[in-house]
């Protein structure tokens, strides 16, 4: 059972992404709460698998191969899903190119291409999605960051700044948006089981207080009630789902 607050019957949710395991699980979740669902990214037999599951919980799907470095097929895409729904209500950003190098070896190619794609594409996504929301005067913006964006990590400058980057554009933008009714979070993620074999020694598991690595499953519930009614007060904040890695101090 779903409480009415969480409920998102009828609501238009763009879920936005790289990665197939969080489109899927985002999806669904958001799904089963009653959303219709966009699925986009840059991987076209990904985002398709994604909607082809939205499909069989009967909800209507939409899915959208796109470029996240192109302003232009972001702006496309808005305008598909405004030309089909008439509204978007939710938007998901998860976009996320991990690197890791010596700040000394880093090169200004590296740098700028992290911050395209970790927080540049997130500014061209909010804007092209967000005029929409603030002429209809509602809207939900949900970005997906990294805990990285308020710790610090050795050779991690680049990730960190552009993750930090997000944080403080989710606040900003919050502030601005805040009389047009259309509210902005972000949901902080610790280490997640990206990339991680099962059975793999993983010396992670020794910073984190609950011993294992996050799923996409453990985000859904939280993107979920951000995205409903329950929420309706609460803008401008990162709510880190991250195993009690950030009550360390």
């Amino acid at each position: 059972m779903i409480l009415e607050e969480f409920k998102i019957n009828g609501d238009v949710a763009i879920i936005s992404g790289c990665d197939p395991s969080w489109l899927k699980a985002l999806s669904i979740a958001l799904a089963h709460a009653g959303a219709n669902i966009v699925i986009a990214g840059p991987g076209k037999e990904e985002i398709e698998s994604a909607a082809e599951e939205v499909r069989h919980l009967g909800n209507k799907v939409l899915s959208i191969p796109l470029d996240f470095t192109s302003s232009q097929e972001l702006e496309a895409m808005a305008e598909q899903v405004m030309a089909q729904f008439g509204r978007i209500d939710i938007l998901v950003n998860s976009q996320n190119l991990q690197f890791g190098k010596p700040f000394l070896e880093m090169t200004e190619e590296e740098w700028g291409r992290v911050l395209e794609a970790d927080l540049t594409s997130f500014f061209r996504n909010s804007k092209a999605v967000g005029k929409h929301m603030v002429k209809q005067k509602t809207g939900k913006i949900i970005n997906i960051v990294s805990g990285a964006g308020e710790r610090g990590l050795p050779n991690g400058v680049a990730y960190c700044a552009s993750m930090g980057g997000v944080i403080q554009l989710t606040r900003a933008l919050a502030l601005e948006w805040a009389r047009e009714n259309v509210r902005v979070n972000a949901v902080g993620m610790g280490w997640m089981e990206m990339g991680i074999e099962v059975g793999q020694k993983d010396p992670i598991l020794n910073y984190i207080p609950m011993r294992r690595r996050g799923k996409p499953e453990d985000i859904a519930p939280l993107v979920l009630f951000l995205a409903s009614e329950a929420s309706s007060y609460m803008t401008g904040y990162v709510y880190f789902v991250d195993g009690g890695v950030m009550a360390r101090g």
